[in-house]
């Protein structure tokens, strides 16, 4: 209906809208925090990511999840399988998505390991695996059958790689196994990034920041038994220690599974704004086309 409308509109009453749109956002962030009511619209069901490894085999520049900077690192079963328990019992084994991501998931040895303890624990909604591609053909049918006896997606990055991807569509059809293929309608086009670039010696207004960003409450990111209402917050470590600065993530910042008395509690907390999202610059958002990453601190500043 959005689409339908957008196209029947007259394109000046769209710019009047959204001119009227930018200079009332303040005013309505600012009667919300003074009234206390929400910022974000609470969640139904639990929705996060988690990273399975740190490093990735792409080295992508601007990466918001720093994996050019990670070193490899990779995550126990034991803590994955400790941390999905508890977050299977806190929600009734229910998820609304659950992205099994890195860096690059297809890295780590006990993959089909872990894919198999996220279904056991959440045997409701919808898991995927979201990778760039690039190992995809070299995984054993073993990994293909898992995909398909615990109800796993693939979830497919389109980066301008060389990977084949009628051979990749071959092989999920043959194993009956779900693909959602990420901007596959800009297969050879220019390949653009989005990066929102950090403060280092300044912050702004981070409820302000909370509400305009679509990452808070979308991009849930599930760290060593805490989770954040954004993804990028859990690997700003990575950041930190390759350039030695130091922007802070405090307790403020994420909330402890193991101290949340139940899956409300953590809906909630999730909509309240972080004091780390005053670091980003949201007012000079920079657009760019894909390249490899040079690990310039430019790159993210």
């Amino acid at each position: 209906m959005k689409r339908f409308l957008k196209k029947i509109t007259p394109k000046f009453i769209i710019n009047l809208y959204h001119r009227l749109r930018s200079r009332l956002r303040p005013l309505e962030i600012n009667l919300k925090i003074l009234l206390h009511l929400p910022l974000k619209k609470k969640r139904e069901k639990i929705k996060f990511e988690i990273h399975l490894v740190e490093h990735c085999n792409l080295n992508c520049a601007s990466c918001d999840n720093f994996s050019p900077l990670a070193e490899p690192e990779f995550i126990s079963v034991e803590e994955f399988k400790k941390d999905f328990e508890r977050l299977g019992n806190l929600f009734n084994h229910e998820t609304e998505r659950i992205y099994l991501l890195g860096g690059e998931p297809l890295l780590h040895p006990d993959l089909l390991q872990l894919m198999k303890i996220s279904r056991e624990n959440f045997t409701s909604g919808e898991i995927d695996v979201y990778t760039n591609g690039l190992l995809l053909l070299q995984q054993s049918k073993e990994f293909w059958e898992t995909l398909r006896d615990y109800n796993i997606g693939l979830y497919i990055t389109c980066y301008p790689v060389n990977i084949d991807h009628e051979k990749i569509k071959a092989l999920a059809k043959e194993y009956g196994i779900y693909i959602n293929w990420w901007r596959e309608n800009d297969i050879g086009k220019e390949f653009k990034f989005m990066t929102r670039p950090l403060l280092l010696n300044k912050t702004v207004n981070y409820k302000k920041n909370f509400v305009d960003c679509y990452k808070p409450n979308w991009c849930i990111m599930l760290s060593h038994g805490k989770l954040y209402t954004c993804s990028s917050v859990p690997c700003i470590r990575h950041f930190n220690k390759f350039f030695k600065q130091n922007i802070p993530v405090t307790e403020k910042d994420y909330i402890d599974i193991y101290e949340a008395p139940d899956g409300e509690y953590i809906l909630k907390k999730l909509i309240e704004p972080t004091p780390v999202c005053g670091y980003c610059d949201l007012a000079h958002v920079r657009y760019g086309k894909w390249h490899q990453s040079e690990r310039k601190i430019s790159e993210w500043t």
